[in-house]
């Protein structure tokens, strides 16, 4: 039998071991980052303090000496850092919503429904925490030629299922070696820095493309141009009302892409396209029939000083044919690619827009006012109840007391009108705390 006096000895000589291995990454820590717990004044609207999206880099733009913030793994060239935050947040609903954790505007009760009669509710989450890990390195070729390779990882635990609000849930899971990525990451042909900044988590309902594992390619050309091409997984939801026998089957990949145009104050401007088919596979008396459906989206942010630090305007729109899947307002229901019936595959146009003003009041508080809109064009033979048109309007006041907490309250109001034109409206009060930890 082992002692409890040499159980004690060995606890102690291991957390004094733990402590010393803990002090010493520490001071190499320190020695190697560059601090970034600061906001310099005048270029705050550049980045939307609330979006904390990790950007996407390629290429020369990891090969960074600094990594700021970053640690050495020991016995290797690699180098890590850790990110994220947690955020809490206090939801009232003053009306029926059935997503309790984001403002999904397909999920608002309309006039007349059960659901409608039930009312607000308050919800309490800390679903949106999120926690990533960034590991960089770099090889050379026989010419000495230096090329990045990293990993990219981050989780949060955003399931909506009440069942599932515990579990980690993987948002990016992505490699690049040079100019190449590999893995799940935002869709090519959208762009989250021009999202507004809201508390909400939906982001206005009117954001398109979503995380998407893809094969990509990333580079630029001239000073202030940008491109990327990309294979990415496909998608579809064809509603089929009078059941016929079949299924939707996602035969290949979607081609997605877009041209980026920088400046150096923080606008920018992309134009972004999908091209993709949508597969239905019946027996022998459903159509089997492939249709191609497309997607142009432009999305925009303009920074410009209208105080002493940089206020922005961002804006988004996109038209399409079948891809209504891919904007959050349409799928709800699970209904907006398109419909099947016995004289086949009849896609949906769609169209989505959003508009967001971001404004520094001081260096330390801050709000956005957004609006974003989606809507579709149905076919006579899909139901009544089938969504086809939704807006919302969100307005939010941040303070930030130091630069990794901020806390805020938003109001926001929704709608969402399904095809016999009948609507339903929602309001919902959202107040957030948020610390962020690198």
């Amino acid at each position: 039998m082992i002692s409890k006096k040499y159980k004690m000895d060995r606890f102690l000589k291991q957390g004094a071991f733990l402590l010393l291995l803990l002090g010493a990454s520490s001071v190499i820590a320190q020695e190697n980052i560059k601090s970034t717990d600061t906001i310099a004044s005048g270029i705050q609207g550049s980045i939307n303090p609330l979006t904390d999206n990790t950007a996407v880099l390629t290429g020369i733009e990891l090969l960074d000496e600094s990594f700021p913030n970053s640690i050495p793994l020991f016995g290797s060239d690699v180098r890590m850092k850790i990110g994220g935050y947690v955020k809490a947040d206090f939801i009232h609903d003053l009306d029926y919503v059935g997503d309790r954790y984001e403002f999904e505007l397909g999920s608002i009760a309309v006039e007349g429904s059960p659901e409608r009669e039930l009312g607000g509710i308050t919800t309490f989450h800390v679903k949106q925490t999120r926690l990533n890990f960034d590991f960089r390195s770099k090889a050379k070729w026989k010419n000495g030629k230096e090329f990045p390779m990293q990993v990219f990882l981050e989780m949060d635990w955003f399931f909506d299922s009440d069942d599932l609000k515990l579990v980690p849930r993987m948002r990016h899971a992505y490699g690049v070696i040079g100019r190449l990525l590999i893995g799940r990451t935002w869709t090519n042909s959208g762009d989250l820095a021009t999202l507004p900044g809201t508390i909400d988590f939906s982001g206005g309902d009117a954001l398109y493309g979503g995380r998407v594992s893809q094969i990509r390619w990333q580079d630029s050309f001239g000073k202030n141009f940008t491109y990327a091409i990309a294979l990415e997984e496909a998608g579809g939801q064809i509603d089929n009302p009078n059941a016929l026998d079949g299924a939707f089957r996602a035969q290949y990949p979607n081609l997605a892409g877009n041209v980026k145009y920088k400046t150096e104050n923080g606008s920018s401007f992309q134009l972004g396209f999908d091209l993709f088919t949508l597969n239905w596979k019946g027996s022998t008396t459903t159509p089997n029939v492939t249709e191609t459906g497309y997607a142009i989206t432009g999305t925009g942010r303009f920074a410009f000083k209208l105080s002493h630090y940089k206020d922005a305007f961002m804006y988004g729109a996109g038209y399409g044919k079948g891809q209504a899947h891919r904007i959050i307002a349409l799928s709800w229901d699970g209904k907006a690619s398109g419909v099947i019936t016995e004289n086949g595959l009849d896609l949906s146009p769609s169209w989505f827009a959003y508009a967001g003003f971001n404004h520094y009041w001081s260096k330390s508080l801050n709000s956005t006012v957004s609006t974003a809109w989606a809507g579709t064009e149905l076919s006579e033979d899909q139901l009544d109840n089938t969504i086809q048109k939704a807006g919302s309007v969100h307005a939010n006041l941040i303070w930030f007391p130091y630069p990794r907490i901020s806390t805020g309250i938003e109001y926001m109001w929704g709608v969402r009108e399904n095809k016999n034109g009948i609507e339903g409206t929602a309001n919902r009060i959202q107040f957030m705390a948020k610390y962020k930890f690198n």
